[in-house]
């Protein structure tokens, strides 16, 4: 009687290790196969930042030492810098590996200073989308600033539009919000001798009818958001998503990566999280078949002896 209940017993144990090494195989596969699909999916990041101070007042600035990091951290985990002159065809022919492409708002003092050690230091043209009309004057690049980094930098320059502000709201006030725009970027490719095709959307405001006056009013090509997302070959062309640094005031370095979540970009951090969720599920499915095999081994000699047990008793 009491082999018999060791019999159940033992069968039970092998039958919930095989169901559940079953599981774990499968989730470990399944996990493994769609973490690597994820890794090695092609990324287009364009990465959006504003002012760069030395002492940071609000979210959107950020320290030179921390746009450095940014960067050297992108580049150990094998991003490759895209020129801007070449984004339109990646977008249009399709791209491979991992890619990031840096773009500036607005053209403030410290965004010059960063702009040029970007590219003396790591040989990166940065996008930089200038206002027609700043808030504050004295914050922003001069004339000549700006055609120093074209020049110099090979700054690839673009548009953030006439007036800082939203341009839902110009509608609603009827400004003729592609006739300026258009206006704007004209005289923004005459005064640097250069086409302008790209613009920003200032506070990352649009709409329908914003993207209509800019495709039927202006010689606009692409449109730039604030909308956190990686961009392929089926991004609309009036709203391409842009990693915006929003790191607030935190000085720890430490806390970095929570602070800006394109580092690394979600699908790739996803796909290392599942690559290690398979190893761990394989390990215990490993464990588990041990275990099985333990079990398997004890049910047979059990049998053996409950044969033995049933022939004496016949005798």
């Amino acid at each position: 009687m009491t082999e018999n209940r060791s019999l159940k017993k033992l069968k039970f144990k092998l039958l919930l290790s095989v169901f559940l090494i079953i599981i774990l195989f499968s989730v470990s596969i399944s996990s493994f196969c769609y973490g690597y699909k994820l890794i090695k999916e092609p990324i287009l990041a364009v990465l959006l930042f504003h002012d760069v101070v030395e002492k940071p007042k609000d979210p959107w600035e950020i320290t030179p030492q921390k746009l450095e990091y940014y960067i050297e951290k992108l580049l150990a985990l094998k991003y490759k810098p895209v020129d801007p002159n070449n984004f339109e065809n990646l977008l249009t022919q399709g791209f491979e590996g991992k890619n990031f492409m840096i773009t500036f708002d607005d053209g403030t003092k410290g965004e010059y200073a960063a702009i040029e050690n970007i590219y003396k230091k790591y040989g990166i043209k940065v996008a930089l989308f200038l206002v027609g009309r700043p808030v504050i004057v004295e914050e922003h690049m001069t004339e000549n600033e700006i055609s120093k980094l074209k020049t110099q930098c090979e700054t690839f320059l673009c548009l953030h539009a006439k007036y800082h502000s939203k341009y839902t709201e110009q509608l609603q006030q009827k400004i003729d919000l592609g006739k300026i725009t258009e206006e704007t970027r004209l005289y923004f490719g005459k005064v640097y001798n250069t086409n302008i095709k790209w613009l920003s959307y200032p506070f990352g405001d649009y709409n329908k009818e914003v993207i209509n006056e800019l495709k039927n009013k202006t010689a606009i090509t692409h449109a730039f958001t604030i909308i956190s997302g990686n961009v392929n070959k089926e991004t609309d062309k009036f709203e391409i998503n842009r990693y915006m640094y929003m790191g607030g005031l935190n000085q720890n370095y430490e806390d970095l990566d929570l602070n800006l979540s394109l580092i690394p970009p979600e699908s790739d951090s996803n796909g290392k999280f599942l690559i290690t969720l398979s190893v761990m599920a394989l390990l215990f499915g490993l464990s588990r078949l041990f275990l099985a095999w333990k079990y398997y081994k004890a049910l047979a000699m059990l049998k053996i002896e409950d044969i033995k047990m049933n022939k004496q008793n016949d005798l």
